[in-house]
């Protein structure tokens, strides 16, 4: 079931988050915010390119959740919901500055073994593939793709942040597996079905 994310609204703020003293931030949303920030940081610079605009992105996410914390609360998955915030108000900065989603971009180019490789321009033409192949995934897939795999989430933190269960985050990443390992044109012998985090 999905869940509407209302838009944020320009000014709705008094000040901004990291403005307010922190005796006047509930301790249910200090904690909230202190367990999913740097993961949220670090999906929207993936997205972004940029971790200034991903800070800024995250923070006003966090500042819409934050006026809207007991109706957050009252949801029937608040992890589910500000993941959604999150997304779309890194989105909104992307359009705001002009961007496109920037995985294929600087993704391939982010990995040691890029870095190490013998022969970077085939690993880089081997990245590019497996990055747009990404990109293909459905939105689900590809979230938990970046986290375990890009981002090294453990299952559990993956499925504490999309707000789902573990055994959720398991099935997508096989499914997952199987989808890219078709478009890569690889075979399925030896797949190991098993995400062990």
């Amino acid at each position: 079931m999905t869940q509407d994310v209302p838009e944020y609204l320009p000014g709705a703020a008094s000040a901004p988050m990291t403005d307010l003293p922190l005796d006047a931030l509930p301790l249910d949303f200090e904690a909230f915010h202190q367990i999913h920030r740097p993961a949220y940081v670090r999906w929207a610079k993936t997205y972004l390119n940029n971790k200034a605009d991903a800070e800024e992105a995250v923070d006003w996410a966090f500042e819409q959740l934050l006026i809207a914390w007991n109706d957050v609360l009252s949801k029937e998955n608040p992890a589910g919901y500000a993941w959604r915030v999150m997304k779309n108000r890194t989105i909104d900065v992307a359009r705001a500055r002009g961007r496109r989603e920037a995985l294929v971009d600087t993704a391939a180019f982010e990995t040691a073994a890029l870095r190490e490789a013998v022969d970077p321009i085939g690993q880089l033409a081997e990245h590019l593939s497996l990055y747009r192949a990404i990109e293909e995934l459905s939105e689900r897939q590809r979230d938990v793709v970046i986290l375990l795999y890009s981002h090294e989430h453990t299952v559990r933190e993956a499925a504490e942040h999309l707000g789902i269960t573990p055994a959720a985050v398991r099935s997508t990443a096989r499914y997952a597996r199987i989808r890219l390992q078709e478009k890569l044109g690889l075979t399925r012998e030896g797949r190991d079905d098993d995400v062990a985090h």
